[in-house]
């Protein structure tokens, strides 16, 4: 049986060796890919290989991060904030505009392997990633890397992407497994639902825990600004939420022991977990979590297009190319969520 002592210096060794690989992973396709996504730093046009850097310290939270939604009942159905697409979304000014411009600018995490995430070319990718193209097609006839710009944001950096008026940090949407809520729904306009993740737990194999109820007074690391901080929060055993900027950076404070355990979208952990085979996904759906498409809160007429897209995409069977792509083989069969309105 192996002690707790063991385990803990087991999990320092495996951090100090993912400390040194971050200094080192450009001779390893692989490696980078990781590295580059460990970056902790602002708004970056992906491709722009930003400089390698070690992860950054999380803290405790003690109170409710004012990024994130307000714990409570929904006041609202997330299931059905949106707009339907009508005839004349194609025509609208919101997408011609985009179509002056020549290229699509949005949103994407880098660091949410799965989901959205920097291969070992440098590019973007992930299901997320492959969603907004299917935006871009819509909008100019094909898929070209001159036509879409991918820009990497924080949870933190969501909402205020959307709202900036500063030209080097605006996107024209988010597609970064963006948890609908009421309250984030008076702040950006979502599309209908796209995906139905669920918060679950991430921690090393042999730990012994089996779900959120055995980690009270435990830390447990969530990204700042993030729905799963809320759930933390609140949760009835009262674990310690931890929290950081990246992913990547709750990966990495498992590793070295700083933290018992990881919660977020299983969609996300799915991802780590194949990074480091020394953890395992377990207990049970503890939060859904409803994924939307975010533009401004003033462009209903890009949101109803963005709606007409992932119709189309429902119903040609693009949808489960995609999710086979790249979610299928570790989170099993999924159908497309059937669209709900508030029109």
């Amino acid at each position: 049986m192996v002690t707790t002592s063991r385990r803990a210096d087991a999990a320092r060794l495996r951090g100090k060796a993912r400390a040194a690989a971050l200094l080192t992973a450009a001779a390893s396709a692989t490696a980078l890919a990781l590295v580059v996504s460990a970056c902790s730093g602002g708004t970056v046009a992906v491709g722009a290989q930003p400089t390698v850097a070690l992860p950054q310290p999380g803290a405790v939270v003690t109170g409710s991060p004012s990024a994130a939604p307000t714990a409570g009942p929904a006041t609202c159905n997330t299931n059905a904030l949106s707009y339907r697409p009508t005839a004349g979304d194609a025509s609208s000014a919101a997408v011609n505009s985009i179509k002056k411009r020549g290229k699509l600018i949005v949103g994407v995490a880098e660091d949410e392997y799965l989901t959205g995430y920097l291969d070992a070319s440098g590019n973007e990718t992930g299901f997320d990633v492959e969603i907004a193209k299917q935006v871009e097609q819509a909008i100019f006839g094909t898929q070209d890397a001159a036509h879409i710009q991918f820009r990497a944001v924080t949870n933190a950096e969501r909402i205020t992407a959307l709202q900036t008026d500063d030209s080097a940090r605006a996107v024209d949407m988010v597609v970064d497994t963006f948890t609908i809520t009421c309250d984030r729904a008076k702040q950006v306009q979502f599309s209908t639902v796209y995906y139905n993740a669920y918060q679950r737990l991430l921690v090393l194999k042999n730990s012994g825990y089996r779900n959120l109820d055995d980690l009270g007074g435990k830390k447990v690391c969530a990204q700042k600004g993030s729905t799963s901080i809320q759930t933390l929060l609140a949760y009835r055993s009262h674990p310690v939420p931890y929290g950081v900027t990246n992913l990547t950076d709750c990966l990495v404070a498992l590793q070295q022991g700083q933290v018992d355990a990881i919660s977020t979208d299983d969609t996300i952990l799915a991802g780590l977990a194949l990074q480091d085979p020394n953890t395992v996904v377990i207990g049970d759906r503890v939060e859904p979590e409803p994924y939307g498409i975010a533009v401004s809160p003033a462009n209903t007429d890009l949101i109803r297009y963005i709606n007409g897209v992932l119709e189309t995409i429902r119903g040609n069977g693009q949808w489960q190319k995609i999710y086979q792509s790249s979610l299928g083989s570790v989170l099993g069969p999924q159908q497309p969520p059937a669209a709900q309105y508030a029109d």
